[in-house]
């Protein structure tokens, strides 16, 4: 999951003042008003608007707001409320935050897995590669935000018409209101890679990072699989930079230099170092923002660094 600073992104106008977001919560102000027992069930359209959905995909170029995937031609975009809009899975009877189903701050781009609760299945620390090449054979747990928004504690959750959210204690992860980093990480082992989420930090923080990563679905088994093989990718990247380095590192000896001068295999350390340079730069394209999955090769970047440094320490 990637941070995002909202405010840097324009308020998409049918959303603004005379738009037809104030409008309809004006309609869903009125309905929830209405006494009459037999009202329909009131609908909200305004968060559909193909200007929300063009903002949210700019803003998170093209990728859920949770799990980092891209949004496939099959799989259009669901626009997401943060704060459930018709109903709590954790407060049955709460109405849902319906007063912010317009609000621009409640909204996120999401895949239709993180968004829809259904059965997935699960990759957990103990998985192996093995276990991961036969989702088929594994159980299924209900996964997929759907109207879950836990909260630390119900005595605390915002039933009234309010915007002051601040201490309803929420126990999912915003990616435009909390920095992802202080609630989840990844567990790197270059022997084993493996595309896990895990929770960060601790107290409430490793609290929330389990939640999410819970009823997200962040770690459900094609996810992993999908981040497992870009780690693989990575991992032979890097074997490929450290061989090339070294390869380098011998042509360039002064003696091998004396040696080579003058011949055609003089040059094949520039072309070593070119092609270096362009493997590096190839796993450094991974971790760009409109990547899938960026926030954890980031994360691998600076642990690849970590390892390097630490050999050269051991040298």
């Amino acid at each position: 999951m990637r941070g995002v600073d909202r405010k840097a992104f324009k308020i998409p106008a049918s959303l603004q003042p005379g738009g037809l977001g104030p409008k309809e919560l004006t309609r869903a102000r009125d309905h929830r008003n209405d006494a009459n027992p037999k009202k329909k069930t009131f609908t909200h359209s305004a968060y559909k608007g193909a200007d929300v959905k063009a903002m949210l995909e700019a803003m998170f170029h093209g990728k859920c707001a949770y799990c980092e995937t891209r949004f496939s031609a099959s799989a259009p975009v669901d626009v997401e409320h943060y704060r459930p809009k018709g109903s709590v899975a954790e407060a049955e009877k709460h109405g849902g935050y319906w007063w912010v189903a317009m609000d621009w701050d409640n909204l996120l781009p999401s895949c239709i897995d993180c968004n829809r609760r259904r059965g997935q299945v699960l990759a957990d620390a103990s998985s192996s590669l093995e276990v991961l090449a036969t989702a088929a054979e594994q159980a299924t747990t209900l996964a997929g935000k759907q109207d879950s928004f836990p909260v630390v504690d119900e005595a605390g959750r915002v039933l009234e018409e309010s915007v002051h959210f601040d201490d309803e204690g929420a126990l999912l992860i915003n990616p435009c209101l909390d920095d992802p980093s202080r609630s989840l990480t990844y567990n790197f082992d270059p022997a084993r890679p493996l595309g896990l989420i895990v929770p960060n930090g601790e107290g409430t923080d490793a609290i929330r990072g389990a939640v999410s990563i819970q009823i997200y679905g962040l770690n459900r088994l094609r996810l992993v699989q999908d981040r497992t093989e870009i780690l693989r990718r990575l991992e032979f990247l890097a074997g490929l930079v450290v061989d090339l380095a070294k390869s380098i590192a011998d042509l360039e000896e002064p003696a091998t230099v004396l040696l080579l001068e003058g011949t055609a295999a003089a040059m094949v350390a520039p072309r070593l170092r070119l092609l270096r340079d362009r493997t590096l730069a190839e796993m450094k394209g991974m971790t760009s923002d409109d990547a899938p999955y960026a926030t954890m090769t980031k994360a691998w970047l600076e642990a690849f660094k970590d390892r390097l440094r630490g050999d050269d320490r051991q040298r």
